[in-house]
């Protein structure tokens, strides 16, 4: 964010927030926020805080890599939500799909109509929360925003330390209630330059690269995986022609359900290239092409959230928006299929389907009117 610096460093326009988690995105965020001037609060579960304890007794994360580095003195280090989100402007749950419903019932019982909660990537996790705060009791017209990915593509390099690949160009914002976009972009758009405002959370959540690109790229290299144990590079050798033609098709089969729906949503190759990660072409041209993507190794196994997610809280989310507007998906539905063979579980269950979402049996026009004013005909 850009600010104004006090001679003791401190950002005038500094802003209270939380960040739920602690894996990848939430250390980089955290730190990131941190080292530009605002106070942060870091939140793990007590289940998982033993695997950051350097971080709840330094309270500091060392950032490096192309997004910056130096060392981030957070504000708070807690397994106390409450603590964690008192007097915090911003909540970012920057973390898996099969989260959510987690901090959503965590967050319920304290969440105000004064903070903004933002879950990165989104992928329609805003309907869940909602639908779970409801179901919770928080009656409050809380504003919920999703962004189509993480600013960064990053990773932890060792305890409370993270490392920086790559500075995502575009990534597309949005509120439930998407008529509440406008005002709240204007207050968080400081945060990250990337952040771009979008209509609703369809176009967020239909406009995010990883489902369209992960489970088709693991599910037909699965053999090569298998075997490789690790050395494989999935966007340099698995996206062969013919693997990208079927992501083609689950693109044609995205845009279709986006076109019912009023809106228009990027190409893959478009997003490909709005984001900086590849050129323009084919798609096969800008994922082989794609300087941020081609170096990255792995998945080392089919239990990678490349499947893991994106298989249950990626496609199964496209797929039942297609059914709930009446496209046909195929293609999802057969990688959907194929995923839930290889986990062992019913992804289309287990996923986040349109129960999950709180909009099972709306028809078009009331989806539509939900997304736009928060209007639930059974709320």
């Amino acid at each position: 964010m850009n600010c104004i610096i006090h001679k003791q460093g401190k950002c005038m326009n500094a802003m209270k927030i939380a960040v739920m988690g602690g894996g990848n995105g939430s250390h980089t965020i955290a730190a990131d926020l941190s080292l530009k001037g605002h106070q942060v609060n870091m939140f793990e579960l007590e289940i998982f805080a033993e695997r950051m304890k350097e971080v709840f007794k330094s309270r500091q994360i060392e950032i490096s890599g192309v997004a910056g580095q130096g060392k981030a003195q957070l504000n708070l280090v807690t397994t106390d939500i409450k603590e964690a989100i008192e007097g915090v402007q911003i909540i970012f749950i920057p973390l898996p799909g099969f989260a959510i419903s987690t901090y959503a019932e965590l967050l319920a019982p304290y969440l105000r109509e004064d903070q903004l909660v933002i879950i990165m990537p989104g992928t329609l996790g805003t309907l869940e929360f909602s639908n779970i705060l409801k179901k919770k009791g928080n009656k409050k017209d809380i504003v919920l925003a999703e962004i189509g990915g993480l600013p960064f593509a990053t990773r932890l390099v060792g305890s409370g330390k993270v490392k920086t690949f790559h500075i995502r160009s575009v990534c597309p914002f949005a509120t439930l209630p998407g008529n509440q976009t406008s005002l709240v972009y204007d207050k968080i758009k400081k945060l990250y330059p990337s952040f771009k405002a979008k209509n609703n959370v369809v176009e967020t959540g239909l406009g995010f690269l990883n489902p369209l690109l992960h489970p088709a790229g693991v599910l037909l290299n699965t053999g090569r995986i298998e075997r490789s144990h690790g050395d494989f590079y999935m966007y340099e050798e698995g996206m062969t022609p013919s693997v990208v033609k079927v992501i083609e098709s689950i693109d044609r089969e995205r845009l279709a359900i986006g076109e019912k729906m009023g809106i228009k949503l990027p190409s893959a190759v478009e997003m490909m290239v709005e984001s900086g990660y590849g050129p323009k072409g084919t798609l096969w041209q800008s994922i082989n092409a794609s300087e941020g993507l081609t170096p990255i190794k792995g998945p080392d196994s089919l239990t990678n959230r490349y499947v893991t997610e994106d298989v249950p809280y990626g496609l199964v989310v496209w797929a039942s928006m297609g059914n709930a507007v009446g496209i046909e998906t195929p293609t999802m539905d057969a990688l959907i299929e194929i995923g839930s063979v290889i986990m062992g579980v019913d992804c289309w269950e287990k996923g986040r389907n349109l129960e999950k979402m709180g909009i099972d049996g709306l028809s078009l026009e009331q989806i539509i009117r939900y997304l736009e004013t928060g209007e639930h005909p059974d709320m």
